[in-house]
Protein backbone atom coordinates (compact mmCIF):
# COMPACT_ATOMS: atom_id res chain seq x y z
CA UNK A 1 0.00 0.00 0.00
CA UNK A 2 1.46 3.84 -1.17
CA UNK A 3 1.65 6.05 1.48
CA UNK A 4 -1.63 7.84 -0.05
CA UNK A 5 -3.62 4.90 0.15
CA UNK A 6 -2.37 4.78 4.04
CA UNK A 7 -3.01 8.39 4.80
CA UNK A 8 -6.36 7.98 3.22
CA UNK A 9 -7.57 5.56 6.01
CA UNK A 10 -6.50 7.49 8.79
CA UNK A 11 -9.65 9.72 7.71
CA UNK A 12 -11.62 7.11 5.75
CA UNK A 13 -13.82 7.48 9.05
CA UNK A 14 -14.18 11.36 9.45
CA UNK A 15 -14.38 11.47 5.56
CA UNK A 16 -17.07 9.10 4.99
CA UNK A 17 -19.15 10.94 7.88
CA UNK A 18 -18.79 14.09 6.02
CA UNK A 19 -17.63 15.67 9.44
CA UNK A 20 -14.64 17.39 8.24
CA UNK A 21 -14.31 20.04 10.52
CA UNK A 22 -13.25 23.78 9.75
CA UNK A 23 -9.81 23.16 11.16
CA UNK A 24 -7.60 20.31 11.66
CA UNK A 25 -4.18 19.89 12.92
CA UNK A 26 -2.11 16.74 11.67
CA UNK A 27 0.83 15.78 13.64
CA UNK A 28 3.83 12.77 14.45
CA UNK A 29 5.59 10.62 11.54
CA UNK A 30 7.74 12.57 8.92
CA UNK A 31 7.20 15.84 7.22
CA UNK A 32 6.95 14.08 3.92
CA UNK A 33 4.30 12.12 5.37
CA UNK A 34 2.41 15.07 7.29
CA UNK A 35 2.53 16.83 3.51
CA UNK A 36 0.96 13.92 1.98
CA UNK A 37 -2.02 14.05 4.73
CA UNK A 38 -2.33 17.55 4.00
CA UNK A 39 -2.60 17.46 0.20
CA UNK A 40 -5.40 14.45 0.84
CA UNK A 41 -7.55 16.60 3.37
CA UNK A 42 -7.32 19.91 0.67
CA UNK A 43 -8.08 17.47 -2.42
CA UNK A 44 -11.39 16.21 -0.10
CA UNK A 45 -11.89 19.80 0.59
CA UNK A 46 -12.33 21.00 -3.28
CA UNK A 47 -13.62 17.88 -4.74
CA UNK A 48 -16.06 18.61 -6.87
CA UNK A 49 -17.44 14.47 -6.93
CA UNK A 50 -19.86 12.79 -4.79
CA UNK A 51 -16.95 10.29 -3.79
CA UNK A 52 -14.52 12.95 -2.29
CA UNK A 53 -12.06 13.12 -3.04
CA UNK A 54 -11.87 11.07 -6.16
CA UNK A 55 -8.42 12.07 -7.71
CA UNK A 56 -9.90 12.46 -11.06
CA UNK A 57 -11.36 15.43 -11.54
CA UNK A 58 -10.40 18.81 -12.33
CA UNK A 59 -9.87 20.23 -8.82
CA UNK A 60 -8.54 17.19 -7.10
CA UNK A 61 -5.66 16.70 -9.85
CA UNK A 62 -5.08 20.90 -9.77
CA UNK A 63 -5.19 20.32 -5.65
CA UNK A 64 -2.78 16.88 -5.82
CA UNK A 65 -0.27 19.22 -8.27
CA UNK A 66 -0.59 22.43 -5.49
CA UNK A 67 -1.67 24.14 -8.31
CA UNK A 68 -5.54 25.14 -7.06
CA UNK A 69 -6.31 28.84 -6.76
CA UNK A 70 -8.70 27.86 -3.58
CA UNK A 71 -5.60 26.26 -1.80
CA UNK A 72 -3.19 28.81 -0.22
CA UNK A 73 -0.07 28.45 1.75
CA UNK A 74 1.40 31.41 3.45
CA UNK A 75 5.05 32.30 2.34
CA UNK A 76 7.73 32.48 5.05
CA UNK A 77 9.41 35.00 6.02
CA UNK A 78 12.86 36.33 7.52
CA UNK A 79 16.34 34.28 8.21
CA UNK A 80 14.47 31.73 10.48
CA UNK A 81 11.61 31.11 7.64
CA UNK A 82 8.55 32.10 10.25
CA UNK A 83 4.92 32.57 9.30
CA UNK A 84 5.08 36.06 10.35
CA UNK A 85 1.97 38.28 12.03
CA UNK A 86 1.99 40.02 8.68
CA UNK A 87 1.75 36.45 6.89
CA UNK A 88 -1.31 35.86 9.23
CA UNK A 89 -2.95 38.58 8.63
CA UNK A 90 -2.72 38.54 4.98
CA UNK A 91 -4.68 34.88 5.23
CA UNK A 92 -7.13 36.36 7.44
CA UNK A 93 -7.78 38.69 4.09
CA UNK A 94 -8.02 36.50 1.84
CA UNK A 95 -10.09 33.96 3.94
CA UNK A 96 -12.79 36.85 3.65
CA UNK A 97 -12.74 36.37 -0.18
CA UNK A 98 -15.42 33.45 -2.24
CA UNK A 99 -13.96 30.87 -3.29
CA UNK A 100 -13.02 30.89 -6.89
CA UNK A 101 -13.21 27.37 -8.10
CA UNK A 102 -13.98 25.01 -5.54
CA UNK A 103 -17.30 25.23 -2.67
CA UNK A 104 -14.04 25.58 -0.03
CA UNK A 105 -10.85 27.66 0.09
CA UNK A 106 -8.35 25.49 1.74
CA UNK A 107 -5.39 27.25 3.57
CA UNK A 108 -2.02 25.07 4.48
CA UNK A 109 0.33 25.53 7.48
CA UNK A 110 3.05 23.43 7.56
CA UNK A 111 5.48 22.97 10.49
CA UNK A 112 3.50 25.21 12.21
CA UNK A 113 5.19 24.07 15.80
CA UNK A 114 8.84 25.52 14.18
CA UNK A 115 7.42 27.93 11.81
CA UNK A 116 4.95 29.98 14.03
CA UNK A 117 6.08 32.21 16.37
CA UNK A 118 3.47 32.35 19.36
CA UNK A 119 2.82 36.28 18.42
CA UNK A 120 1.54 34.35 15.04
CA UNK A 121 -0.34 31.71 16.79
CA UNK A 122 -2.63 34.61 18.74
CA UNK A 123 -2.65 36.27 15.16
CA UNK A 124 -4.22 33.19 14.15
CA UNK A 125 -6.11 32.56 16.68
CA UNK A 126 -8.92 35.59 15.58
CA UNK A 127 -9.93 33.56 13.09
CA UNK A 128 -9.71 30.22 14.60
CA UNK A 129 -12.69 31.72 16.91
CA UNK A 130 -15.03 32.78 14.12
CA UNK A 131 -13.95 31.07 11.00
CA UNK A 132 -15.45 32.29 7.72
CA UNK A 133 -17.78 30.20 6.32
CA UNK A 134 -16.78 27.38 3.26
CA UNK A 135 -13.29 27.59 4.86
CA UNK A 136 -10.73 24.87 6.03
CA UNK A 137 -7.44 25.58 7.64
CA UNK A 138 -4.77 22.45 7.81
CA UNK A 139 -1.88 22.69 10.09
CA UNK A 140 1.16 20.29 10.03
CA UNK A 141 3.34 19.89 12.92
CA UNK A 142 6.07 17.44 14.65
CA UNK A 143 4.23 17.69 17.67
CA UNK A 144 1.09 19.68 19.20
CA UNK A 145 3.23 20.61 22.46
CA UNK A 146 4.83 23.53 21.09
CA UNK A 147 1.45 25.22 20.26
CA UNK A 148 -0.64 27.50 22.37
CA UNK A 149 -3.88 25.86 24.06
CA UNK A 150 -6.08 28.19 22.61
CA UNK A 151 -5.24 26.87 19.17
CA UNK A 152 -5.11 22.93 19.92
CA UNK A 153 -8.91 23.40 21.62
CA UNK A 154 -9.99 25.16 18.18
CA UNK A 155 -8.18 22.39 15.63
CA UNK A 156 -9.40 18.50 15.78
CA UNK A 157 -5.92 17.08 16.04
CA UNK A 158 -4.59 13.80 13.94
CA UNK A 159 -1.84 12.28 15.24
CA UNK A 160 0.14 9.89 12.27
CA UNK A 161 2.40 6.87 13.70
CA UNK A 162 5.88 6.27 12.53
CA UNK A 163 6.09 3.01 10.48
CA UNK A 164 8.36 1.46 13.08
CA UNK A 165 5.86 1.81 16.05
CA UNK A 166 2.72 0.83 13.60
CA UNK A 167 5.04 -2.49 12.82
CA UNK A 168 5.56 -2.97 16.31
CA UNK A 169 1.82 -2.23 17.52
CA UNK A 170 0.18 -4.33 14.47
CA UNK A 171 2.52 -7.64 15.54
CA UNK A 172 1.92 -7.37 19.23
CA UNK A 173 -1.71 -7.19 18.69
CA UNK A 174 -1.77 -10.12 16.11
CA UNK A 175 0.25 -12.29 18.94
CA UNK A 176 -2.73 -11.53 21.06
CA UNK A 177 -5.08 -12.87 18.58
CA UNK A 178 -3.18 -15.62 17.74
CA UNK A 179 -2.98 -16.72 21.66
CA UNK A 180 -7.12 -15.62 21.66
CA UNK A 181 -7.17 -18.18 19.32
CA UNK A 182 -5.20 -21.30 20.83
CA UNK A 183 -6.67 -20.02 24.57
CA UNK A 184 -9.47 -21.56 26.24
CA UNK A 185 -10.88 -18.63 27.34
CA UNK A 186 -13.20 -16.98 24.61
CA UNK A 187 -12.95 -13.34 26.50
CA UNK A 188 -9.40 -12.97 25.68
CA UNK A 189 -10.16 -13.35 21.89
CA UNK A 190 -13.36 -11.37 21.88
CA UNK A 191 -10.79 -8.41 23.77
CA UNK A 192 -8.20 -8.78 21.63
CA UNK A 193 -10.57 -8.38 18.28
CA UNK A 194 -11.96 -5.75 20.05
CA UNK A 195 -9.02 -4.04 19.32
CA UNK A 196 -9.12 -4.02 16.02
CA UNK A 197 -11.28 -0.29 15.93
CA UNK A 198 -11.06 0.77 12.43
CA UNK A 199 -10.05 -0.60 8.87
CA UNK A 200 -6.07 0.24 8.72
CA UNK A 201 -5.68 -1.52 11.71
CA UNK A 202 -7.94 -4.34 10.96
CA UNK A 203 -6.46 -5.28 7.66
CA UNK A 204 -2.55 -5.29 9.18
CA UNK A 205 -3.10 -6.71 11.98
CA UNK A 206 -5.50 -9.95 10.15
CA UNK A 207 -2.71 -9.75 7.70
CA UNK A 208 0.04 -10.37 10.60
CA UNK A 209 -1.93 -12.93 12.06
CA UNK A 210 -2.34 -14.78 8.50
CA UNK A 211 1.56 -14.58 8.50
CA UNK A 212 1.52 -16.59 12.14
CA UNK A 213 -1.28 -19.14 11.28
CA UNK A 214 1.13 -20.29 7.93
CA UNK A 215 4.18 -20.64 9.67
CA UNK A 216 2.19 -22.70 12.11
CA UNK A 217 1.11 -24.61 9.05
CA UNK A 218 4.86 -24.88 7.63
CA UNK A 219 5.37 -26.50 11.18
CA UNK A 220 3.25 -28.79 11.36
CA UNK A 221 3.83 -30.25 8.00
CA UNK A 222 7.54 -30.98 8.60
CA UNK A 223 9.63 -27.55 8.16
CA UNK A 224 11.69 -26.30 11.08
CA UNK A 225 11.42 -23.06 12.86
CA UNK A 226 12.39 -21.28 15.79
CA UNK A 227 9.49 -18.99 16.32
CA UNK A 228 7.61 -20.61 19.83
CA UNK A 229 4.16 -19.11 18.57
CA UNK A 230 3.79 -21.69 15.31
CA UNK A 231 4.95 -24.39 17.16
CA UNK A 232 1.95 -23.89 19.59
CA UNK A 233 -0.16 -23.39 16.46
CA UNK A 234 0.58 -26.59 15.29
CA UNK A 235 0.39 -28.44 18.56
CA UNK A 236 -3.16 -27.20 19.09
CA UNK A 237 -4.87 -26.98 15.96
CA UNK A 238 -4.76 -29.46 12.97
CA UNK A 239 -4.06 -28.43 9.52
CA UNK A 240 -7.81 -27.93 8.07
CA UNK A 241 -7.84 -26.00 11.29
CA UNK A 242 -5.07 -24.14 10.58
CA UNK A 243 -6.45 -23.46 6.86
CA UNK A 244 -9.81 -22.72 7.49
CA UNK A 245 -8.42 -19.69 10.22
CA UNK A 246 -6.44 -18.65 6.91
CA UNK A 247 -9.34 -18.59 4.88
CA UNK A 248 -11.23 -16.73 7.15
CA UNK A 249 -8.59 -14.09 7.78
CA UNK A 250 -8.27 -13.86 4.02
CA UNK A 251 -11.93 -13.14 3.76
CA UNK A 252 -12.07 -10.79 6.45
CA UNK A 253 -9.48 -8.57 4.98
CA UNK A 254 -11.39 -8.36 1.57
CA UNK A 255 -15.21 -7.53 3.27
CA UNK A 256 -12.84 -4.56 5.33
CA UNK A 257 -12.47 -2.98 1.77
CA UNK A 258 -16.33 -2.99 1.38
CA UNK A 259 -17.20 -0.17 4.06
CA UNK A 260 -18.93 -2.58 6.39
CA UNK A 261 -19.54 -1.55 9.71
CA UNK A 262 -16.68 -2.45 11.43
CA UNK A 263 -17.81 -3.28 14.77
CA UNK A 264 -19.99 -5.88 13.33
CA UNK A 265 -17.24 -7.19 11.04
CA UNK A 266 -15.07 -7.78 14.22
CA UNK A 267 -17.81 -9.13 16.07
CA UNK A 268 -18.22 -11.91 13.26
CA UNK A 269 -14.22 -12.58 13.08
CA UNK A 270 -14.17 -13.38 16.48
CA UNK A 271 -17.23 -15.50 16.41
CA UNK A 272 -15.82 -17.44 13.56
CA UNK A 273 -12.25 -17.99 14.48
CA UNK A 274 -14.01 -19.31 17.74
CA UNK A 275 -16.05 -21.62 15.74
CA UNK A 276 -13.04 -23.01 13.57
CA UNK A 277 -10.62 -23.47 15.90
CA UNK A 278 -12.84 -25.63 18.80
CA UNK A 279 -15.27 -26.71 16.17
CA UNK A 280 -16.08 -30.91 16.75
Amino acid sequence: MNDFALIKNVFSDLVSSRRVPHAVLVEGATAEKRQIAAKYLSMYAVCSSNNCPCGECKNCIKAKGMGHSDIYTPKLSGKTNIISVEAVRELIKDASIIPNEADTKVFILYDVDRCMPEISQNAFLKILEEPPQSTLFILTAESSKKLLSTILSRVQIFTLKNEKADDEQTDALALEIVEGILSSSEKKLLLATAKLNNRVVFKDTINAVNEYLRQGLSYSVGNKTDNETAKSIAKKLTKSRIIGLIELSSKAAIRADRNVNMALLTTWLCGEYRRISWQR
